[in-house]
Order: C-alpha cells, then sequence, then structure tokens
C-alpha cells in the first residue's frame, strides 16, 4: 500500500491545482481507506479464529466416549464457543463485505483517471471483469503482462461473487453456516452447505482471510503500475 500512498502523492503534482488535483487524491484515497478498514477487520478476525479454535479444543479435550449428556464444564465451553462462532462469522462476511467496496473503488477511480467509453462503465468490480479489455482497447490503453486480467478474474470470483452469492443474496432457507477451522494456520473459515441436499447442491467455503488481503494488494499494486504506464492518456487536466 505504500506504492498506492507514493503514486498518489505524486501523481497528484501532475494536475491542475485545485479540483482535478484534489479529486484524484480524493478518489484513490478512498482505496487507502477502505485498504485500512480491511486491516482492523483481519485483526480482529485472527484474534476471534484463535479464540474460537482455543474454545473448540477445550471442548473437545474434556468430551468422554459413551456418555450422552454433557458436564456442566462442557455446557459452558459450549455456550461460549456459539457466541465466539458469531463473532467470528460476523468477522469473516464483514471482510467480504468491505472487500467488495475495496473493489469498486478501485475500478471507479481507474474510470476517473481515464474517463468513462460508451457502453464500457467501470461502476464496480463486476463491471471491470465484464468491461476491461474493451475499456482498455477503446481507451488505447495498453498493460504490461496478463497478470492483472488474471487478478481481477480472480478477485471477482472469490471476493465479489463469494459476497454477492453466498452473503448478500445468499436465499435459500436450506442453507447452514457452519465452521472450519485450520490448526497449522489458525486459519478458520464459514462453509455454506444445505439441509436436505440435492444432486445440485453445492457446498461453498469461504478463503483464507490472509491469502485474500496479499491477493489485493498484489491487485492494487498491479493497477498503479497499468495506470503508471498509460499517465499520458489520463482524462484529468495537466498542470
Amino acid at each position: 500500500m505504500e506504492k498506492l500512498s507514493i503514486f498518489i502523492d505524486t501523481e497528484r503534482e501532475r494536475f491542475v491545482r485545485g479540483k482535478h488535483s484534489n479529486l484524484f487524491a480524493f478518489s484513490f484515497s478512498q482505496i487507502v481507506r477502505y485498504h485500512e478498514f480491511l486491516k482492523i477487520i483481519s485483526t480482529r478476525y485472527e484474534k476471534a479464529s484463535m479464540e474460537f479454535i482455543a474454545n473448540t479444543k477445550a471442548l473437545q479435550k474434556i468430551i468422554l466416549p459413551g456418555k450422552s449428556f454433557m458436564s456442566e464444564d462442557q455446557l459452558k465451553l459450549s455456550a461460549e464457543g456459539e457466541k465466539l462462532n458469531t463473532i467470528l462469522h460476523l468477522e469473516i462476511e464483514s471482510f467480504y463485505l468491505f472487500a467488495k467496496i475495496l473493489l469498486d473503488k478501485v475500478a471507479r477511480a481507474t474510470e476517473f483517471y481515464f474517463g468513462q467509453a460508451r457502453g464500457l462503465s467501470l461502476d464496480s468490480h463486476d463491471d471491470m471483469s465484464k468491461n476491461f479489455e474493451p475499456y482498455i482497447k477503446t481507451k488505447g490503453l495498453t498493460i504490461l503482462s496478463d497478470e492483472l486480467k488474471r487478478l481481477i478474474s480472480q478477485l471477482k470470483k472469490d471476493i465479489s461473487d463469494y459476497r454477492d452469492k453466498q452473503i448478500a443474496h445468499e436465499k435459500s432457507p436450506r442453507t447452514i453456516k457452519g465452521t472450519m477451522f485450520k490448526l497449522d494456520t489458525g486459519e478458520s473459515q464459514i462453509i455454506n452447505i444445505k439441509l436436505y441436499p440435492t444432486e445440485k447442491d453445492q457446498q461453498f467455503e469461504s478463503k483464507e482471510i490472509k491469502q485474500m488481503i496479499w491477493l489485493l494488494e498484489q491487485y492494487i499494486c498491479e493497477m498503479v503500475d497499468y495506470i503508471s504506464l498509460n499517465r499520458d492518456k489520463t482524462n484529468l487536466e495537466l498542470v
């Protein structure tokens, strides 16, 4: 993200002071803002994940085979586990909601920098995924490699589509959200399964948040390189 901050500070000096310089800085600074939100959520998530895993391990240790009832200690740990599970799911879903906003901010900042193209909106990451190639062709822009296109596609699948289909617009009354975790990494994930499953039903899992943050930061770096390469094509007024 230091790369983006340097880009904002240096690039804004190219534009006429006042409206265009300020709007450029404000537009791209929104990306920084939502990245900071994700860092806060990630820290809270890590704490929630560790506490949930510790609770689960503690409960497993005192479960005795053949017992048909739970002891007082088991009941207490189980009740605490339900609360910790709720907090953990809140942080994971919050990450996806704000990560999708960040992706949309990147798309809009890019469109603001180069200007609109008729019928090729970049108002959201979904639009970016659909319109990126025809947009750069229409604007006469170039990219250094296919890595940027790959990241756009992967982030649409891993973040945008998951947020839309598994969180914001998940409608099935048969959906159950469970929790899975990895002891070696301390990462926890939400797993969506269906009651009374059919042959068409699929299981969906959230991605590991550390990996998603890494991909987002790679994407932002690639986007800064792409914009810098095409900086002479900006739609903003130069000094």
